[in-house]
């Protein structure tokens, strides 16, 4: 596993083009978004700007996840000449726009059924909180003035006695596995889409069932993702002290991102890419 995490890091600096278009979709949607909130007045506008969001997330995540897919692949040649490995690394960015006309469809059919499921779950989880929220006599409505600001959240902490305090912590603790779970089983489902070309919601089941075939190997990758994604959270608490040390997060914070996909893609590749298995047989 150590290895594969050296490697990821290693195809993340020689592709670091994919950090490109990723930079630019979350200006484009953060922009998008904030206009709406501006001059959506209807609920006709609404949908539109619902579809339309939905529309702009589907294209960048086809054109997206299919240029990681090529830059796992280019990882694996060997160039001769610098400039050829130059230039095979700028024609990475050609293959967003090959992606976009390849998955498309697939991936609108993706961010659907991902909204299903965060509902889905969103709807268990407030079942499960209703009764540990009850009993520290603490209502929802109450929740947008608690989290204002870590002042406001340690001071409602301190203001609650010893038993509530120790419900709060055992909600938390299952909201914690329940999200940790759903990220889990979806962790290789959009690998699954791009190399098995499958209909999302079958590459979803195949990417679970590819999950426990895997399962140690997959823990230790899924227990590797949240640890740094712990140290991201932990350094992003400095980011408002200086505008220099908050751009300076910004680029981790999206190196961070690049990195974690390419690592889910590497692992793909490597333990359930028959087809690169057979090619390699072959030869």
């Amino acid at each position: 596993m150590f290895k594969l995490f050296r490697d990821a890091f290693k195809i993340t600096n020689e592709g670091i083009i994919l950090a490109v278009p990723l930079v630019c979709f979350m200006w484009l949607i953060t922009l998008y978004i904030s206009y709406s909130k501006e001059v959506v007045d209807t609920i006709p506008e609404m949908i539109l700007s619902g579809v339309t969001v939905l529309f702009m997330s589907s294209a960048f995540s086809a054109g997206w996840f299919y240029m990681v897919k090529k830059c796992v692949e280019f990882s694996k040649k060997d160039f001769i000449l610098d400039e050829d490995k130059a230039s095979e690394s700028l024609n990475l960015i050609k293959s967003f726009t090959d992606g976009i006309g390849k998955f498309f469809l697939r991936y609108v059919e993706v961010s659907l059924i991902f909204a299903g499921i965060v509902l889905l779950t969103a709807s268990v989880l407030y079942k499960i909180s209703i009764p540990f929220i009850r009993e520290i006599h603490f209502s929802l409505s109450q929740m947008g003035t608690v989290i204002n600001s870590q002042q406001d959240i340690a001071a409602f902490l301190n203001s609650l006695p010893q038993e509530q305090l120790i419900v709060l912590f055992q909600l938390n603790l299952i909201l914690m596995i329940v999200t940790s779970v759903f990220a889990f089983m979806q962790m290789l489902w959009m690998p699954e889409v791009i190399y098995s070309e499958r209909d999302p919601f079958i590459a979803l089941f195949l990417s679970i069932k590819k999950l426990f075939v895997r399962f140690w190997k997959s823990i230790g990758l899924f227990a590797y993702i949240v640890f740094l994604n712990f140290i991201i959270s932990y350094f992003s608490t400095f980011a408002f002290l200086h505008p220099i040390v908050y751009m300076f997060l910004m680029i981790m914070y999206f190196y961070f991102i690049v990195y974690v996909v390419v690592l889910i893609f590497t692992y793909y590749d490597r333990e359930f890419n028959k087809s690169d298995k057979i090619e390699d047989t072959e030869a």
